[in-house]
């Protein structure tokens, strides 16, 4: 059977077809995870979650011929994703780690010369930023919110991100 025939099998009520599917592509989606997270259980537990997003949203594939690509992309973004949340739990350990009497005057004020630099900021990229830091709002929310494409919300992230530093850098030279 096509892959198409096994994936309409599927959304007929025959599960048990899944399987086959899997058989197929474990072993591909296993090695695409692996090449990105770099870690045989994490890419193992990716390439569940692989199937099993796949197979909630097996509905809106469109191929006709093989599933392969459509499950390749999706195992290397939830790898990507995990990579970004070890990052982020990195990032709130070093964070929680620092105790307060660590701070420094000069980190104070750097953190209000940031807060000026923000302010200074037309109001639409406050917006974002407000959202994205502070409120922790994912990218795609931020664009719903703000009537915005998430590659957009993105790209202006980048560029204030980049402003910022430019500004911030002009400020410690003078």
């Amino acid at each position: 059977m096509t892959d198409r025939q096994l994936v309409d099998s599927v959304l007929a009520g025959h599960t048990c077809c899944y399987a086959e599917l899997m058989s197929r592509y474990s072993a591909m989606v296993l090695a695409k995870a692996m090449g990105v997270v770099r870690c045989q259980d994490l890419a193992a537990e990716i390439t569940q979650q692989t199937f099993v997003r796949a197979y909630t949203h097996l509905a809106g594939w469109q191929g006709s011929a093989s599933i392969g690509p459509w499950l390749a992309t999706m195992a290397v973004r939830l790898s990507l994703n995990a990579l970004d949340e070890a990052r982020r739990r990195r990032i709130d350990r070093i964070d929680s780690s620092l105790e307060p009497d660590e701070y420094r005057p000069e980190h104070e004020q750097q953190l209000q010369q940031l807060e000026q630099a923000i302010g200074n900021l037309p109001e639409p990229d406050r917006s974002i930023v407000r959202l994205h830091y502070y409120r922790r709002q994912t990218t795609a929310d931020i664009a719903r919110a703000l009537h915005l494409t998430a590659s957009n919300v993105l790209v202006r992230l980048h560029r204030i991100r980049q402003r910022l530093k430019k500004q911030l850098s002009t400020d410690e030279n003078e």
